[in-house]
């Protein structure tokens, strides 16, 4: 069980690669499916119509859509900002830095709080139940696949992103500290167990 999400930081050219669209009420599923899409591949909004990204997807979202049929459209572009300071508020917006930086102490404190301050990882809330470790599991690797990685260049080297990363370690960390043997045995009770196809590592 590894939700790592990727953990090489992009380029910043100078530019970013944009994806401007339209599509009307009367096509809103082939919105959705479009803006759901353009998110799973990078691009985040920064405005409603126009989507930011630091690679070139133009082609790898064209392959997964059917043709935008008049009278919407859709273009691929790049974007120049004007300064180094307009970009880093173009990515700050599109890629909601703020709302990232505000989740943050609530997960960590949680990890803290398990592992006794990083002191002794597993130790913290020894009774703590599969079900309310999930809670706060999904919520950091929600984090996780919600936040890229982004240009150091742009976000500094203490982004939101890698700060969620390092999380996603460290429940994945507790989860083996506290859980793994217990599931193991529970499989190993069972009739099927024989079925079970593990993963290389065990």
């Amino acid at each position: 069980m590894d939700i790592a999400g990727d953990r090489e930081a992009p380029t910043f050219d100078g530019c970013f690669h944009s994806a401007l669209y339209s599509i009307p009420e009367t096509s809103r599923m082939l919105r959705d499916r479009f803006q759901y899409v353009a998110r799973m591949l990078g691009y985040r909004q920064l405005r409603p119509g126009l989507l930011l990204s630091f690679a070139d997807l133009s082609y790898e979202l064209s392959a997964q859509l059917p043709e935008v049929a008049e009278p919407g459209w859709c273009e691929f572009a790049t974007i120049r900002p004007e300064s180094q300071e307009t970009a880093v508020r173009m990515t700050s917006r599109a890629f909601d830095l703020e709302a990232a930086s505000l989740q943050l102490p609530r997960l960590e404190d949680a990890l803290a709080a398990l592992s006794l301050n990083d002191r002794q990882p597993g130790a913290g809330h020894p009774d703590m139940s599969l079900v309310k470790f999930f809670d706060i599991y999904f919520q950091v690797a929600q984090a996780v696949m919600s936040h890229p990685i982004l240009p150091p260049a742009l976000v500094g080297p203490d982004q939101p992103a890698l700060r969620f990363r390092t999380l996603m370690d460290r429940c994945n960390l507790e989860y083996y500290l506290r859980f793994d043997q217990q599931l193991l045995e529970r499989a190993g009770a069972s009739s099927a167990f024989d079925l079970i196809e593990w993963l290389p590592n065990r």
